[in-house]
């Protein structure tokens, strides 16, 4: 018999205190020079915002500072036919951002990717604003922003 395919995190058990306090070492350790954790109850939606300096290729000139924000959506109640507690899917939440913050920021730092490439889409337009890709992606997905204006269908 085949063994159900797992959700990433499914039976994890570390706290989402733990988890935020991974995230904000991390994030202090790279650079960044502050962190905010918040969450909505309805629907449920939890989102790190962090403050990082973005320094322009003239150095010289003064960097400046970037809101970057990301919202992070549990699973379903009911997964892969897995049902979990409203708290077990908060953890599991908690503990892929914290995974996917640390391999994004370590790419960042060790110079594979910029942090700007990375990020780009979590930016904030204005504070507390709309971020970037909030504002972009569903323009791109009701085809009032193409990317490569006058390319054919598909390209």
């Amino acid at each position: 018999m085949a063994e159900r395919a797992r959700s990433p995190f499914e039976d994890t058990s570390v706290t989402v205190s733990r988890s935020q306090e991974q995230i904000r070492k991390l994030l202090r350790d790279a650079g960044a020079e502050g962190v905010q954790f918040s969450e909505e109850w309805n629907p449920p939606a939890f989102y790190v915002r962090f403050v990082w300096r973005m320094t322009p290729p003239d150095a010289d000139a003064q960097g400046i500072l970037q809101a970057v924000r990301l919202k992070v959506s549990p699973l379903a109640e009911s997964h892969k036919g897995v049902v979990k507690s409203q708290d077990q899917r908060e953890r599991q939440a908690w503990r892929g951002i914290a995974h996917y913050l640390e391999g994004t920021i370590k790419a960042a730092t060790f110079g594979l990717i910029r942090f700007e490439d990375i990020f780009l889409s979590f930016m904030e337009l204005e504070p507390m604003g709309q971020t970037l890709g909030e504002r972009v992606i569903p323009q791109m997905e009701s085809g009032r922003l193409a990317l490569m204006p006058g390319a054919p269908d598909g390209a």
